[in-house]
């Protein structure tokens, strides 16, 4: 809900909750609630203020992985009916933003505080083996950032230049701690077990900032935008209980380039070429190593991006296609739980994004309010070295595909739409790539599937406060699908079955 005032106050009002039962037989609960207000205040014809105003809260099982032969019995079942998680985030935003004919000037603040804990059964081996035992990770996270900016219009030699100008500061600090039980057995568990024994905990912190320079150059059917960015990052974390000290600190320039060419208001060809970077995170620098020296071989990520393609848009016809190309210096790979994080060097991420939305309306007016949509990717991204050279990273599909249609009439909405994507893979660790199914249900190849989908609303308009109720069926022939995971709760998990679910909003 929310209006605007006759002097440039408005407010509004958001809220979204998600209350139920997921399709797992069991410790399959989630509670969410997430409130946002959002503001603006136009104080004069050229300034303005914005803040927002965000909380998220969050409690859910995690009903886990299964075995090959639990999911063979039953893929809905859990056999963890301990593991939890919950979460919460306050945040707030305030943006100043002053517009004067050829220029702008804006700044932007923001503060996040963050809780996310969760409890984890892990499973024994050895002497333990058939045991388990209950780790609590409660984990805190603030973060406190600043960037104003700077844009203005030049026009010159029959050449339109926009110039913006930016730097951003950005403080985050974090606090994580671990704690466990005694070895159990789960037989003999009726309740949630306590964790006393505190083992782990680490704190630390980074620092980042930012400067970015860029130009939108337009001169007859061209736009050229050349920028750079550089980055200067220092992370470092503190182990309380193995007494570990350790930091990096980054400087990395990241230049870009973006053409565009106008062959008509329509129809535009386009080429991209960007530069990114990811510093090392906290769980990464603290993984292995010896004394303050992190493990060897992780090193922070950076890509190279190009992107060559046309996009097509009449308002009837929206067509786009993109040839991309990504290539990683070092890309950083979580393997396991008990491996933790590697290093693959350098991978190549390359393939085509194809679109395609039509308006039927213009073939027949009985087909008023009626639209198809499509969409295709194909991708290819491997490593170049080690024992998995030249073949397909862990969890990722070579393709995807995406089909649809819209129907509107009156106060009815209609949608079926459809979603496929090939296999994927979970070869582990090495040296075999693995593709057959291992016995505890997180390695091996996982199928390709294809699931469709079907909604329908009805909205009551303004004399019941825009009320819209919609109903709908998710994978509506039931495919029975499945993925795979590493991490702690590894194993096989089964994709959600045919699921009827209704909706409903309201505006004020």
């Amino acid at each position: 809900m929310g209006g605007t005032a006759d002097n440039g106050l408005g407010a509004e009002l958001l809220y979204s909750g998600l209350h139920g039962q997921g399709y797992r037989d069991n410790n399959d609960n989630t509670d969410i609630d997430d409130f946002m207000l959002k503001t603006r205040y136009a104080f004069t014809d050229r300034d303005e203020l914005l803040a927002n105003f965000h909380y998220y809260d969050a409690k859910a099982g995690m009903p886990g992985g299964l075995s090959s032969a639990q999911y063979a019995q039953n893929p809905f079942q859990s056999t963890r009916p301990w593991d939890q998680f919950e979460g919460r985030r306050k945040d707030m935003s305030f943006k100043y933003k002053h517009q004067e004919d050829d220029k702008q000037f804006e700044v932007l603040t923001y503060f996040t505080d963050s809780y996310r804990g969760s409890n984890i059964e892990s499973e024994g081996t050895g002497k333990n083996a058939g045991q388990r035992r209950m780790v609590s990770y409660p984990r805190h996270y603030s973060t406190w950032a600043i960037e104003p900016s700077y844009s203005q219009v030049f026009r010159f030699w029959d050449m339109a230049h926009e110039i913006t100008l930016g730097y951003r500061y950005l403080n985050e600090t974090m606090d994580e701690k671990a704690s466990r039980s005694a070895w159990y057995n789960p037989a003999n568990i009726g309740s949630t077990p306590e964790t006393p024994d505190y083992y782990q905990h680490t704190s630390g912190g980074t620092a980042a900032n930012a400067f970015y320079i860029d130009d939108t150059i337009n001169v007859g059917n061209w736009t050229v935008t050349p920028g750079l960015r550089y980055e200067s990052i220092r992370t470092h974390v503190d182990d309380s209980f193995n007494n570990i000290s350790r930091e990096k600190s980054y400087s990395e320039p990241l230049p870009s380039l973006n053409v565009m060419y106008h062959l008509s208001d329509a129809w535009k060809l386009f080429a991209n070429a960007n530069t990114s970077f990811g510093s090392m995170q906290y769980f990464q620098l603290t993984k292995g190593g010896n004394g303050n020296q992190p493990a060897p071989g992780l090193t922070a990520e950076k890509a190279r991006t190009y992107e060559f393609g046309t996009r097509y848009d009449d308002t009837v016809v929206k067509a786009e296609a993109t040839l991309f190309y990504i290539d990683f210096d070092n890309q950083l790979q979580y393997i396991s739980n008990d491996v933790g994080w590697t290093n693959m060097g350098a991978t190549k991420h390359k393939g085509i994004e194809l679109a395609l939305s039509y308006d039927l309306s213009e073939l027949n007016r009985a087909l008023d309010g009626a639209s198809v949509y499509t969409s295709y990717t194909y991708t290819k991204a491997s490593t170049d070295k080690g024992d998995f050279a030249g073949k397909d990273l862990p969890f990722y599909s070579r393709q995807v595909y995406t089909v649809g249609t819209r129907y509107a009439t009156g106060s009815w909405v209609w949608n079926l739409d459809g979603y496929a994507q090939s296999k994927q893979h979970s070869p582990g660790t090495g040296p075999e790539y693995i593709t057959q199914e291992s016995a505890d249900g997180q390695f091996g190849n996982i199928a390709g599937y294809m699931v469709w989908n079907m909604r329908g609303e009805y909205n009551f308009g303004p004399q019941l406060s825009n009320l819209t109720l919609g109903a709908g069926v998710k994978n509506l022939f039931d495919q029975r699908y499945f993925t795979r995971s590493n991490d702690n709760n590894f194993g096989k998990y089964v994709g959600e079955p045919r699921t009827f679910f209704v909706q409903g909003s309201i505006a004020f």
